[in-house]
């Protein structure tokens, strides 16, 4: 009974150290030179433009006010109930539009989010394929967004990054 005990402990482990296949790609520069991305980044700028042309508007105004407050003061055209009113005023457009740029960017974060979605989810199908036809039990990312790279150290016939890509139909430089 020992024995079989010792021989399936020795099954066990000399299962357990079978190696992984582990493969990397660099994930940013895959997104980088999908179209879908080009695409992305071409509708978001349009709506960051329509946002600021909105804003600037806002801004010129508050301008021609700010611009009149300091006529009326300087030629003493302002009681102090006037004055009052008219700071209250700049201070109130001020904040409007410091709330306008916050909502801006706040819907512009939320607009990238929401048109990225698909487009990861299409990376990542293509991930998986690479993963599954060439026999790899896990694709690490090797980008630098972060900083600091997730791989630091890599065989270069691991980094898949090319088959991604070719999964998805895109050339990348690198």
């Amino acid at each position: 009974m020992k024995k079989y005990v010792v021989l399936l402990v020795l099954i066990v482990a000399a299962l357990g150290t079978q190696a992984q296949k582990i493969g990397w790609t660099n994930v940013e520069l895959i997104l980088a030179y999908m179209p879908e991305t080009e695409e992305m980044e071409k509708k978001l700028k349009g709506f960051e433009e329509r946002a600021m042309e909105q804003l600037e508007i806002k801004q010129k105004y508050y301008q021609q006010k700010t611009l009149e407050y300091m006529e009326a003061k300087q030629a003493n055209k302002l009681t102090p109930e006037l004055d009052n009113a008219a700071q209250q005023e700049l201070a109130k457009l001020q904040a409007e539009i410091q709330e306008g740029v916050q909502k801006a960017e706040q819907l512009l974060i939320q607009q990238r989010m929401k048109m990225l979605e698909p487009i990861q989810v299409k990376m990542q199908d293509a991930i998986n394929k690479v993963a599954e036809t060439n026999g790899y039990d896990f694709i690490l990312n090797n980008a630098m967004g972060s900083g600091i790279p997730s791989i630091l150290y890599g065989v270069e016939a691991d980094d898949v990054t090319d088959r991604i890509a070719s999964e998805l139909g895109i050339e990348t430089e690198e």
